[in-house]
């Protein structure tokens, strides 16, 4: 049963929850996950919106006599936001609970979140993980989400059904707005996000969301009406938080029936003055090709463009600089990117500085009007660009920490236009991130020289873009990737990949609370890929080649699924991260033999891990056997044999 009462200062929840004719056995599941909660403060403030089934009327109203129970019946519909309303209003918790009828709380849902409230006591909004799962209660997708991600929100609403807000706050928003049918949640959410940033998420599944057949989730025609009502409900938000941008349903989206939504930034005349900044040695024909797209390709008119020569030498390119209309700025000495980016911003007097790699190319004509647009957004630090390999595959879309093992780029090496299903729209929507490329990376110059530029001492190379950014972000400034703004970049073709294990060290002694832990990077995701898909236990026992190129994945063993050790004493992951930091150079060169002997077995399990009759055995319980029969082979002449012929050994 629900308790009626509180109890002192712990935290005491009311469970919204408005009704309006739902199955009533999905409704009985969603009240019996309230009555199944272990915290105890928690009580039922149940709305009849005029529901006319007899079932569900009989239902609620016996609930309603039920004790931790608040019920109310209207006599006549006023909408799920009207119904919501008079829920607040029924409400005596410290925190509001908005429940869905679809809705079902895992049984320490609540106990949970009080605790995340017990360490954050100033929290004023609370959020979780959830899945979607269909009648027979059988998972069909889980949704893993960032931490509070404010830009992420203007494209579509993320946070979800079950939302816990602080009562007080909630009540002086006014709760609901009327007017935004199948979106008032997410109208609601940027409201109470302008009056309080201090939005705590929890990175686990707390809620089950049941896809009913006749629920909003499966009916397109009130799906087309919720994603103008959301598009409406972003437009506002621009226009409270006085951004000149229009919201607009792009045609992807509408294809695929999401809600997410694009923020266009108008084109002004009295645009802020942005200095373009190239660092070159040589490799003419990078910097003219790139030069001539910025010209050709950029409806942005207030811009200049400042060549960073690094002791160029060719004939040409010097012959080049000096018919060249643009500034040219010489920067002497050995090559170190960060000293050559800090004279550039040093030499512009424009109230914005782009860096921009010379092995790029512009794609969207409006690629500056929405990097500047983004920037322009009241606490926005830095914004990056969506960056393609020459054949359209995506090679930067946002920096992601913690993947193998220090850095990666997030959704590097997926096609554009098809990206993973699950979680390849991240790709697609203007979020906010840890960190960018500098490549293509936009600030305000006084913010720039204020964090103090790219550390020219310590990362000259290599993740000085990273590192400067994670200073942005302690600094109170937010990171943004914005896909719109599209480039082709050829990556690091004019000059080579220079990362050593000096600067690994540099960046975990700096930054390893953040690798450890990217916030928006759902610690369920995967470590080892960069498509954003669910962490497996193939993760857990992973492990990493470290070369000059940096961090490079060995593929991982399958060992826990195979019922065999991985490694005696201790992941070579670890060990190798852990040799690498101290600069232990002999165990590093151990480990890294140790992994490369590891390889062939490797290839073999996970090319029976792909075969239908292996996904049998293992379900069966006969995997350790046909394993042990794979090794067998290996030993003899003729079995090494046949599985060199079908490319399982090297």
């Amino acid at each position: 049963m629900l308790s009626a009462t509180w109890e002192g200062a712990l935290p005491s929840f009311s469970i919204i929850m408005p009704v309006h004719d739902p199955e009533v056995r999905d409704l009985e599941r969603a009240v019996e996950s309230v009555r199944g909660q272990v915290w105890p403060h928690v009580e039922l403030c149940i709305v009849d919106d005029a529901s006319t089934a007899p079932d569900v009327c009989a239902f609620v109203e016996r609930l309603g006599k039920e004790p931790g129970v608040r019920f109310v019946r209207h006599a006549e519909a006023r909408g799920i936001a009207g119904a919501t309303n008079v829920g607040l209003g029924l409400a005596s918790g410290l925190f509001a609970v908005f429940l869905d009828h679809d809705d079902e709380l895992v049984p320490d849902a609540l106990s949970r979140v009080a605790e995340a409230l017990r360490r954050n006591p100033e929290a004023d909004f609370v959020y979780s993980d959830h899945d979607v799962i269909d009648e027979e209660g059988n998972r069909l997708q889980t949704a893993f989400k960032p931490d509070w991600s404010p830009e992420l929100l203007l494209s579509y609403m993320y946070v979800g059904h079950v939302k816990v807000a602080r009562l007080e706050v909630a009540r002086e928003l006014g709760g609901f707005r009327e007017g935004f049918a199948g979106a008032a949640d997410h109208d609601f959410m940027l409201r109470f996000s302008e009056r309080s940033d201090r939005i705590l998420h929890i990175p686990e599944v707390l809620y089950h969301w049941r896809a009913a057949v006749n629920s909003m989730a499966r009916r397109s025609d009130t799906k087309t009406e919720a994603f103008e009502s959301g598009r409406r409900a972003v437009a506002d938000a621009l226009e409270r938080r006085a951004v000149d941008a229009d919201a607009e349903w792009p045609g992807w989206a509408q294809r695929a029936r999401l809600g997410i939504y694009r923020v266009r930034f108008r084109t002004v005349d009295s645009t802020p003055k942005v200095s373009i900044l190239i660092p070159t040695r040589d490799r003419l024909d990078l910097l003219r090709d790139c030069i001539h797209s910025i010209e050709q390709r950029t409806e942005y008119s207030n811009f200049e463009i400042l060549v960073l020569d690094n002791e160029s030498r060719e004939p040409e390119t010097l012959e080049y600089f000096e018919k060249t209309q643009h500034r040219v700025i010489r920067v002497p000495g050995e090559f170190n990117f960060s000293h050559i980016v800090n004279q550039g911003v040093e030499a512009s007097d424009a109230e914005y500085v782009v860096l921009l790699n010379n092995d790029t190319l512009v794609v969207s004509r409006d690629w500056l009007e929405e990097l500047v647009g983004v920037a322009q957004i009241p606490g926005v630090g830095a914004v990056g660009a969506k960056l393609l390999y020459p054949d359209g595959r995506i090679q930067h879309a946002g920096v992601t920490l913690g993947i193998h093992g220090l850095t990666a780029h997030a959704f590097d090496g997926c096609t554009d236009r098809y990206a993973p299903l699950e979680y390849g729209y991240f790709a697609h929507v203007c979020r906010n991130v840890s960190a960018v490329t500098a490549a293509c990376l936009l600030v305000r110059r006084e913010t720039y020289l204020e964090i103090g530029g790219f550390d020219e001492s310590e990362l000259g190379v290599a993740w000085n873009d990273t590192d400067f950014c994670l200073r942005l972000d302690g600094a109170g400034h937010r990171i943004v990737m914005n896909p719109y703004a599209e480039l082709i970049h050829v990556c690091s073709a004019s000059r080579g990949d220079a990362k050593n294990d000096r600067e690994v060290r540099v960046m975990f002694d700096r930054w390893s609370e953040r690798i450890e832990a990217d916030p928006y990077y759902n610690p369920n995701l995967s470590r080892l890929h960069t498509d954003f898909r669910m962490r497996t236990r193939v993760d857990e026992s992973s492990h990493f080649h470290y070369t000059r190129h940096g961090f490079r994945e060995v593929p991982p063993r399958r060992a826990d699924q195979l019922g065999f050790a991985a490694v005696a004493n201790e992941r070579p992951s670890r060990s190798l991260l852990m040799a690498i930091a101290l600069g232990q150079e002999e165990r590093i060169e151990r480990l890294q033999t140790e992994l490369s002997r590891m390889q062939n077995a490797e290839r073999l399990t996970l090319w029976l891990n792909s075969r239908p009759l292996w996904i049998r055995f293992q379900r069966s319980g006969f995997s350790a056997r046909l394993w042990r029969v794979a090794v067998a082979l290996r030993r003899s002449r003729l079995g090494s044999a046949l599985l060199k012929r079908f490319g399982l050994l090297a």
